[in-house]
């Protein structure tokens, strides 16, 4: 079993996260590491096994981050959600397969993310027979918002999510990822995402091998979330937009907005149906109509109380961190054990609501246009008495365990003096203590992960990437986007440069325009370019994913009318990423 939920991508191409139980032993650990009773007692969410949820469904547990579930029809079998891997994909088929020898007749997916999608084509090759065709159903917007694998964000994500499932951490550390035991991925992992074949916008119903299906549009966690109905079975597969936690309303790796009106509204529409058991994508089914509903009227209610109540602060003036002060759960909603803080928390998704609707601006005039980090730490240290009182003070706070007030003293003095291995153990201590106190395992794993990059100098670990036909399937735009957010553009503010493409295998024809610092991507070739190399797009998007030799590829790959392979090579320094893996916070950012 292993880690991480949601992409991780190493420079302009990979794909997920984190290392592996099974496979390969994390190397970090922390010895006499404490874990809260009760979330020790969660794992029980995720032992693994395949179980019954009633005649003809069956759920796979504990595989991986997610669950998987197979529906028997009269002559084929349907599965809702593939892992997050070839590898566990192909144990949970494998397992499926002992239940069942009928044909695989489809897919579907309940939404984008990477524990549910990535272990498609070793469900069809284990499950499948060449002359049974397997429709993939989805949402119509989930291949686009897979393809966005490569994207602007992707370094920052990595890293936050690096931390935040705490991908190297080892079993003492990291007790469980809160929906599931931990994702299963690591530097050796596959990757086979298959394109859908069958889309709907709002509503899809689907007879497959003779079993009726409901398919319902239900954003939430993401957007284009859908939820599965068997009207015949009364079983409901409601994807991510319910599991045995309070949900992830914001998630600290970074996320769009998830709206809660909507995702509460998605929870609605899965109340109104008569449903007798549900199959989770996370923890454990869900059995008889009167605990359904009373599961998903408390997890609707919760979501509706955290935004009505914070929407009502808001309007009163509040800033975020005040509103975080009053809005708690009920008590009759705070003790479901539906709503324990396993994953996402009532204070994250509080500020989420402001950040939202309101943006980063708390109201605060003060706000507008604050200090610097360093010349806040410098005047913190003026008010202290110097840079050596405020140390003092840090001790103190350790001594006295303040660990949150340690925690942000350290930013300070760290602002001060980066290599004060005095202060950098002080704050260790401090996370280490926090991430022990934590219940909730994405602080937990952050606050641990931080402070083994600190004290071990961890770093992420590249991983191979998706299959050719996965990595094919990629639009070039997205390569180009995340292209475009890496230019070094203090060495280009005062020319204008072009390098073109002819894709040998698609016929597509593009220039990349720099002009002054911003990079124009345009899908043609334009007039005089510097560079113009002719390639098929798969061996470029290896290239740039560094899954190839890039010597040898340029040697043998690529031709040039236009230029040569030493004035390429050189015109892609221009996009060199930052760094290759997380820096320790808080050094990351920098702020003069």
């Amino acid at each position: 079993m292993s880690k991480t939920k949601q992409l991780l991508i190493p420079a302009v191409l990979g794909l997920a996260l984190s290392a592996c139980g099974d496979k390969a032993a994390p190397r970090t650990g922390f010895e006499q590491i404490q874990t809260a009773e009760a979330l020790a007692a969660h794992s029980e969410e995720f032992k693994r096994g395949v179980e019954q949820v009633t005649d003809g469904v069956w759920i796979a547990i504990g595989y991986g981050l997610a669950n998987s579930i197979l529906i028997e029809g009269d002559d084929g079998l349907i599965v809702v959600d593939t892992m997050e891997t070839m590898e566990e994909g192909r144990l949970v088929a494998e397992a499926f397969r002992t239940l069942s020898d009928k044909p695989l007749k489809a897919i579907i997916y309940t939404h984008n993310h990477t524990d549910h999608v990535f272990g498609a084509e070793a469900m069809i090759e284990v499950l499948g027979q060449p002359e049974v065709p397997v429709r993939v159903f989805a949402h119509h917007s989930t291949a686009g918002y897979v393809h966005r694998i490569v994207s602007e964000y992707r370094p920052i994500i990595t890293a936050r999510s690096f931390r935040m499932f705490g991908s190297e951490l080892d079993d003492a550390a990291l007790v469980n990822n809160g929906i599931g035991p931990r994702l299963a991925i690591d530097e050796d992992s596959n990757f086979g995402f298959v394109d859908p074949t069958d889309t709907f916008e709002q509503s899809l119903a689907v007879t497959i091998a003779g079993v009726d299906i409901q398919l319902e549009h239900a954003p939430g966690e993401t957007n284009d979330q859908l939820f599965v109905w068997l009207p015949g079975r009364g079983v409901l597969c409601p994807g991510d937009n319910l599991y045995k936690t309070f949900p992830n309303l914001y998630t600290v790796r970074g996320t769009p907005y998830r709206s809660l009106k909507a995702w509460a509204a998605s929870v609605d529409k899965m109340r109104a149906l008569p449903v007798r058991h549900v199959a989770p994508s996370h923890t454990r089914p869900i059995h008889g109509e009167a605990e359904v509903h009373k599961v998903l009227t408390d997890y609707r209610d919760a979501i509706r109380y955290v935004h009505d109540q914070t929407v009502r602060w808001i309007n009163a003036g509040l800033t975020p961190d005040e509103i975080t002060q009053r809005v708690k759960l009920p008590a009759h909603l705070a003790q479901s054990p539906w709503l324990a803080e396993f994953y996402g928390t009532v204070e994250w998704s509080s500020k989420s609501v402001f950040a939202g609707n309101l943006g980063w601006f708390d109201g605060n005039p003060s706000s507008l246009r604050p200090l610097s980090p360093s010349v806040q730490a410098h005047k913190l240290a003026e008010l202290a008495g110097g840079e050596a009182a405020l140390a003092k003070a840090l001790s103190t706070a350790v001594d006295q365990q303040q660990w949150q007030w340690a925690l942000q003293l350290s930013d300070a003095l760290l602002r001060l003096q980066p290599d004060n291995k005095t202060t950098l153990d002080q704050r260790v201590q401090a996370l280490v203590a926090l991430g022990e106190a934590a219940t909730n395992p994405n602080a937990r794993h952050y606050y641990l992960m931080s402070a083994a990059e600190l004290r071990d100098g961890l770093r992420l670990k590249p991983i191979q990437s998706g299959s050719e036909k996965m990595i094919r399937s990629i639009p070039m735009t997205s390569i180009f986007d995340a292209l475009a957010v890496s230019l070094r553009a203090e060495e280009v503010l005062e020319v204008e440069r072009k390098l073109a493409f002819s894709f040998t295998d698609n016929d597509q024809h593009w220039t990349l325009w720099i002009r002054r610092g911003v990079l124009e991507v345009v899908p043609r070739l334009l007039p005089d370019p510097e560079i113009h190399a002719e390639v098929d797009s798969l061996v470029l998007k290896q290239l740039l994913g560094k899954q190839i030799n890039p010597a040898l590829a340029l040697a043998r790959d690529f031709e040039f009318p236009v230029g040569n392979a030493a004035a390429f090579a050189k015109f892609l320094l221009l996009f060199k990423p930052e760094r290759e893996a997380p820096e320790p916070a808080p050094f990351a950012a920098l702020d003069g």
